[in-house]
């Protein structure tokens, strides 16, 4: 069931019911408001040409564009699980993956979470008093449409793009026989200093 959304224009479709998707926040680009966080699991309101309409932490509507949010399943219910579940939960021995197993061992050796600083095997080649090279791991997350899992991280130098990249191909080995001299062993590696944080 549709109907028009809170603000009467019945172009912005609102879905009503149990239906309704929710959305985790990846990204602010208003840094001044307090109606939402980086991390934050929010249930959309309605739609627009731009992104969704969620409810605020105080109940105010408030619109978000796509570059700051990934849609969760349905099935990713009740709110407070929402999180684990988009990440894999390694520990438990599920996975939703439809990778290999290697994958999911590793990510148990080399334990990189939401949050942390990773640097890419290239950072070799570049000044350690850059920034380049360096990403923030923003979620772990899954394909609408294959299932296949993501890692979605932004850059730490300019121009800050987000990106996401193939769980898989993120927690990967570096190909040896394209990069001989690397001495990095993992494509990214987790940064164990704050400096750049």
């Amino acid at each position: 069931m549709k109907r028009c959304g809170k603000s009467g224009n019945c172009n912005e479709s609102e879905e009503v019911g149990k239906n309704m998707k929710q959305v985790k926040i990846i990204k602010k680009k208003d840094d001044y408001t307090m109606e939402y966080e980086v991390g934050d699991i929010c249930k959309v309101t309605g739609t627009w040409y731009g992104g969704v309409h969620i409810e605020g932490k105080t109940g105010i509507p408030v619109s978000i564009d796509r570059e700051e949010y990934i849609e969760l399943d349905a099935q990713e219910k009740p709110e407070q699980a929402a999180a684990e579940n988009v990440r894999m939960d390694e520990q438990n021995g599920h996975s939703e993956s439809k990778g290999d197993e290697a994958a999911a061992e590793d990510v148990l050796e080399r334990d990189i979470e939401v949050g942390d600083i990773v640097r890419h095997f290239k950072r070799e080649w570049v000044s350690e008093e850059s920034a380049e090279y360096l990403y923030k791991v923003l979620a772990f997350a899954q394909h609408t449409e294959t299932g296949e899992k993501l890692v979605i991280y932004e850059a730490l130098y300019p121009p800050y793009k987000t990106c996401a990249r193939p769980y898989g191909m993120f927690m990967s080995e570096v190909d040896r026989t394209k990069y001989p001299d690397v001495q990095q062993k993992y494509r990214f590696e987790k940064v164990e200093t704050k400096r750049w944080v």
